[in-house]
């Protein structure tokens, strides 16, 4: 589609969006979505044209058959700026979610790393090594990205990784591919860098879970005093129900039985 799209909107592209969108395609690298900032700008004009085609072929034909208000076409520039929205935005949320996959396996990818440092294997063929992996997720992308940069296109890998740790979504990921450049060019000890990073990135990933547990902890006591108290809430209205036909305000007891029951017990849960 990406290939059509830029056959159809590719001239305009390039001629209107020139010196446009500089942090859309940093973000569209990031996201790994391996496609320049004019097919995706091509992609967006050729999904507004669509919708707009489809819009008003729907249009005119309930206009024929069912006289429709011309007022009903002020929902199409309303459709297109959300669908504008959505698409500028998209690569970002994808960027957001490699981000947290690379950051969550980013302490084993390092352990991983270091055991090859140890045994003298050289830096490409580390990452060579991470990419055959499918375990690591998008850190295995990227190693894929580095290998192919380096080993198809002849690149040197120090200046490969220096290229990729500004272009990666993750900053850690970033920083651990600049500390590698800098040890690399310095001639040290590449393996005393990688223990050191694993062994701060570790204690960092266990303080974020004991940080998350505590705090999931602390959600779990407030959602069980809270189901607790509507328990003991309504076997109390239940109790004066038996001896008493008052209302609570404008409602009967059956009437907040059934509001705290299907009401305020489902949305608290689904709040949590």
């Amino acid at each position: 589609m990406y290939g059509f799209a830029f056959m159809l909107f590719g001239g305009i592209a390039k001629k209107i969006f020139k010196n446009s969108f500089k942090g859309l395609k940093k973000t569209i690298k990031s996201a790994n979505m391996k496609i320049s900032i004019y097919e995706y700008i091509s992609m967006i004009l050729f999904t507004l044209f669509l919708i707009t085609v489809f819009f008003l072929g729907i249009f005119f034909a309930l206009y024929y058959y069912f006289h429709l208000n011309v007022l009903f076409l002020i929902i199409l520039p309303i459709i297109l700026l959300i669908t504008l929205i959505i698409l500028y935005l998209y690569p970002g949320f994808v960027t957001s979610n490699r981000r947290r996959d690379i950051e969550s396996k980013l302490a084993y990818s390092i352990t991983y790393m270091t055991a090859m440092a140890e045994a003298g294997v050289a830096p490409i063929s580390i990452f060579e090594n991470i990419a055959k992996s499918p375990l690591y997720g998008e850190i295995t992308e990227e190693a894929k990205n580095i290998v192919t940069e380096s080993k198809i296109f002849g690149k040197d890998i120090v200046t490969v990784l220096a290229d990729y740790s500004f272009i990666t979504p993750s900053k850690k990921f970033g920083d651990l591919l600049q500390g590698i450049v800098a040890t690399i060019r310095s001639g040290g000890d590449l393996n005393v860098y990688l223990r050191n990073k694993a062994d701060g990135i570790m204690f960092d990933y266990r303080e974020i879970r004991k940080e998350f547990t505590d705090t999931l902890g602390i959600y779990s006591e407030i959602f069980i005093s809270f189901i607790f108290l509507i328990l003991l809430l309504i076997v109390t209205i239940s109790i004066f129900k038996l001896f008493s036909a008052q209302k609570i305000g404008p409602f009967t007891f059956d009437d907040v039985l059934n509001i705290l029951t299907y009401i305020v017990v489902p949305g608290f849960s689904i709040l949590f």
